[in-house]
């Protein structure tokens, strides 16, 4: 049976959050862990010791040292124009760097200090249903890290610790690439999950905490757009203070919001849940009435119903569509092990279960940016990725 999205986030909400304090991923012994601390190692509680914070180099070939590491063919921003920069960053599997570029403070030439996020990650998905095969059938977050239960692998902390790392860290980070020649000074604190949203009176606080300190900082968080209407019931009951999103959206803050799905059951099957497109769209537009900047991340889509899903959302939200990207999907440690967990239970070959999931991944990609692509010269008369995201301006009809 599919998991209710807003019931299981009540669940979660028990654990998660504990007096000033929030139950975060210990990456230590996690596959996760693995994958993301090939370039810069994962980061402790300076508080603890426990390695709660990670970064992951978003675009490779612009960063001295992932360049190396991953085998792409480096790209000096140093010996680049404004002009060049930007170009190649708009088209990166991830442009995550000009999400702020209308921040106060950004240049182009500073772009790789918006490159490695510092990222926390909540202990707890509303989509996962606490099985070695639930949640997000791609995510790429070992299972026992959304599962919500306290134990091994999870800590809590609170706001004031996380940002006492994060000025740690970014001192460390910054002296390693001096080391490497190179000038990075690590601007972006990130929230990940899990799902943020269970907890945004904790993400509240944080940003209270980084204000009260004057640090020049920005910030993401995610939100896989399942808990509207539980922000809504939490600032009901008391629980968050009222009107805590338009409080936080105050901050330089960014969110990714992740479209799951572009029709019912494409939805339901990639995420395993009763998750809704009516309040996938109620979510998003919870965040722009709040006031945030956000970037919508699709994920999987079903490439013949994808074009009905952008024209139905432009007659919602102006230039709706001029702001999706699609995510390439891999399949990383967790994944892999996901996918061997569910291909043991349905009684097939592991391997060749991976390669047919992996198959249509890449189809849906491949030919949903084309439906984009498509879509995007008929309505906007520009092709997709052609223009830069935070250049485009929201506006709910």
């Amino acid at each position: 049976m599919k998991i209710d999205p807003v019931k299981r986030a009540l669940a979660l909400r028990k654990t998660l959050k504990k007096d000033d304090r929030v139950m975060v991923v210990d990456f230590s012994e996690t596959l996760q862990g693995k994958d993301t601390s090939r370039v810069i190692d994962l980061m402790p509680n300076v508080a603890t010791g426990e390695y709660v914070f990670r970064a992951k180099v978003n675009i490779k070939e612009i960063d001295p040292m992932a360049a190396g590491v991953y085998g792409k063919d480096f790209k000096d921003v140093t010996k680049m124009s404004d002009a060049e920069i930007e170009g190649f960053v708009k088209r990166a599997e991830f442009d995550f760097p000009l999400w702020f570029k209308h921040n106060k403070g950004f240049s182009m030439g500073r772009v790789l200090d918006y490159n490695p996020p510092f990222i926390m990650q909540v202990a707890g998905c509303n989509f996962h249903d606490g099985s070695n095969t639930g949640g997000c059938r791609y995510c790429f977050v070992d299972n026992e890290s959304n599962d919500g239960v306290v134990g091994s692998g999870k800590t809590y902390i609170s706001a004031r610790e996380a940002v006492d790392s994060f000025v740690v860290a970014r001192g460390k980070v910054a002296a390693a690439y001096a080391e490497k020649g190179a000038d990075l000074q690590m601007k972006v604190l990130r929230v990940s999950g899990g799902e943020p949203t269970i907890v945004l009176d904790w993400v509240l606080d944080l940003w209270r905490e980084v204000e009260s300190r004057g640090l020049d900082c920005v910030g993401q968080i995610d939100s896989n757009l399942s808990t509207g209407t539980l922000v809504d019931e939490f600032e009901r009951q008391g629980i968050f203070e009222k009107h805590t999103l338009e409080k936080l959206a105050e901050f330089p803050v960014k969110v990714l919001t992740a479209l799951k799905g572009v029709d019912a059951s494409n939805l339901q099957d990639n995420v395993q849940s009763t998750a809704t497109l009516k309040q996938q769209l109620y979510s998003i537009k919870m965040f722009l009435t709040a006031g945030f900047d956000i970037f919508p991340q699709m994920y999987n889509p079903n490439p013949a119903s994808l074009e009905g899903y952008l024209r139905k959302m432009d007659r919602q939200i102006e230039n709706f569509a001029l702001r999706v990207h699609i995510g390439p999907l891999k399949a990383y440690g967790p994944t892999k092990a996901r996918l061997q967990a569910e291909a043991k239970a349905l009684g097939i070959d592991e391997a060749a279960h991976l390669a047919d999931v992996q198959a249509q991944w890449d189809a849906n990609y491949k030919n949903g940016c084309d439906v984009m692509n498509d879509y995007l010269q008929k309505t906007y008369g520009v092709g997709y990725r052609d223009v830069v995201r935070s250049d485009v301006g929201l506006k709910l009809r």
